[in-house]
């Protein structure tokens, strides 16, 4: 959720797709609440003897019936919520569609689950703006910033490991960390609240969900 409040924030939004890709991370995988608490949902992937792929380059697997279990474990999970028709069927039919590569879909689902949040923040791709294999980390960012005449940028907090301020001052491009305060909502599932789940629990549970009730 604070991935779709950071977008909302912005007057645009990178994703960045040509950096390398992490395995049992969250680029092909979410949690969501089911009946006996959280688990993972996840898209197969193709990894073995590709360690140094960039996100755009992950194909997913199709070797198995993922998709059938995919959607049959969000059915049991959030069949009985009160988003659950209106959500559903727009995520099985980017789901049952023909995806090669992982972000294709992920592109797909961002789409529908941010008009759900009423997010119409304009989106590019960081491959189209700076194709370069060569920069990475804070680099990349910084470029990524120059190409778009930006005058602030909006990490998140993982930023401060590797984004170097003198170089963003330098640039004249303001650097802002994204402080984001969870919201606590009603789950269909247990009385104990569960943080940091999909937005797809959160859409699922209320049915109507803004933006404005997230941030």
């Amino acid at each position: 959720m604070g991935f779709f409040d950071k977008m909302s924030k912005c007057d645009l939004f990178i994703y960045l797709d040509n950096v390398q890709f992490k395995k049992r991370y969250f680029e092909n995988r979410n949690k969501i609440r089911g009946w006996d608490g959280w688990r993972w949902l996840g898209v197969p992937v193709l990894t073995k003897g590709r360690f140094t792929q960039k996100i755009n380059e992950v194909e997913i697997d199709d070797s198995g019936n993922w998709d059938g279990k995919y959607l049959e474990t969000l059915r049991r999970s959030y069949a009985k919520t009160p988003g659950f028709d209106a959500l559903f069927p727009e995520i099985e039919r980017v789901i049952r569609g023909q995806h090669g590569k992982l972000l294709d879909l992920n592109l797909a689902l961002i789409d529908v689950l941010r008009r759900h949040m009423g997010i119409d923040t304009p989106t590019a791709l960081a491959s189209e703006i700076v194709p370069s294999k060569i920069l990475k980390g804070g680099d990349l960012i910084l470029k990524l910033c120059e190409e778009v005449d930006a005058d602030s940028y909006i990490s998140g907090p993982d930023g401060k490991n590797y984004l170097r301020l003198d170089d963003f001052e330098n640039a004249r491009i303001k650097l802002e960390y994204h402080d984001y305060n969870h919201p606590l909502y009603r789950q269909m599932h247990g009385d104990d609240f569960i943080s940091h789940l999909s937005s797809v629990d959160f859409i699922f549970n209320r049915n109507t969900a803004s933006i404005s009730q997230i941030s």
